[in-house]
């Protein structure tokens, strides 16, 4: 699935020991619900960071050019 990544999901977890966490690459963001609720258990989570998965340069694109795409 990597290769139509397009989100990187990493899902932090209390845990004894400290913190842990678990990496998701989906190809939909909707995907990462199905993924939290298989566990661990949801109110262990300490925080969710999501970013996009850029396939094409996109460093200078705005908004605006990427209507015209």
């Amino acid at each position: 699935m990597t290769d139509k990544a397009r989100w990187h999901a990493t899902v932090w977890y209390r845990t004894d020991a400290g913190e842990t966490n678990i990496v998701h690459l989906l190809e939909e963001l909707g995907d990462l619900e199905d993924k939290v609720e298989k566990g661990p258990h949801w109110d262990t989570i300490s925080r969710i960071d999501v970013r996009r998965i850029n396939h094409i340069v996109s460093d200078e694109l705005t908004v605006e050019a990427a209507e015209k795409l």
